[in-house]
C-alpha cells in the first residue's frame, strides 16, 4: 500500500496504524489452508460463526462501507455488493485481491485534499472523515481476535508478525 501521497497528518497516522492491524489479519489469510477456508468453530443448528471465507469477504464489505461512507457523507452498514452474493466462486487468494483493491481505495480517499474537513453522518452521529474511519480501524483489531481463535482451533502457528505486534 503506497501512503506515499497522504499529506494529513492524521490521516496518515490512521493509515499507518490500520495497515500494521490489516498486515497481521492478511498474513491469517495466507497462512490458513485453502481447504480450511469454510471451517467453522461454531456450527450448530442454533448458531453458525463465519467461516475465515466469510470473515474475510466481511472484510472486503466493511471496508467498502466505510469507504463510500466518506465519499458520500453518510455510512451505511449492510451494502449488498454484487461481486461478494457468492463466495464460494472465489479463492482465497482472488478473496485477498479484493481486499487488497479496497485497501488502495481507502488510501485514494485520504489522499484528498480536504479529507480532514469532511464530515459524514454515521449511526452514532455527525464525526469527521478520519474520526469515522478509526471504526474501522477497531473493527480491523476484532477480526484478529477472531482469526486467533481460528488459529487455535486449526493448530496454526502464530506467526513473527502477530507476534511482534501482540504478543
Amino acid at each position: 500500500m503506497d501512503i506515499s501521497k497522504i499529506n494529513n497528518p492524521q490521516a496518515r497516522f490512521f493509515i499507518e496504524s490500520f495497515s500494521r492491524n490489516r498486515r497481521i489479519n492478511k498474513e491469517f489469510y495466507k497462512l490458513i489452508p485453502e481447504d480450511k477456508l469454510d471451517f467453522r468453530m461454531v456450527n450448530t443448528a442454533q448458531r453458525k460463526s463465519d467461516s475465515p471465507r466469510e470473515s474475510l469477504a466481511h472484510q472486503v464489505d466493511v471496508t467498502r462501507d466505510y469507504i463510500q461512507g466518506v465519499k458520500t457523507g453518510i455510512l451505511k452498514f449492510g451494502n449488498k455488493y454484487p461481486d461478494l452474493l457468492d463466495l464460494k466462486q472465489y479463492s482465497k487468494k482472488e478473496l485477498i485481491d479484493k481486499l487488497e483493491e479496497a485497501e488502495k481505495e481507502l488510501v485514494e480517499i485520504l489522499t484528498g485534499p480536504k479529507v480532514g474537513d469532511k464530515k459524514i453522518q454515521a449511526p452514532w452521529g455527525n464525526v469527521g472523515a478520519i474520526d469515522l474511519l478509526w471504526g474501522l480501524h477497531e473493527h480491523e483489531i476484532l477480526h484478529t481476535g477472531w482469526n486467533l481463535a481460528i488459529m487455535d482451533h486449526l493448530s496454526i502457528e502464530r506467526f513473527p508478525g502477530l507476534k511482534k505486534m501482540w504478543g
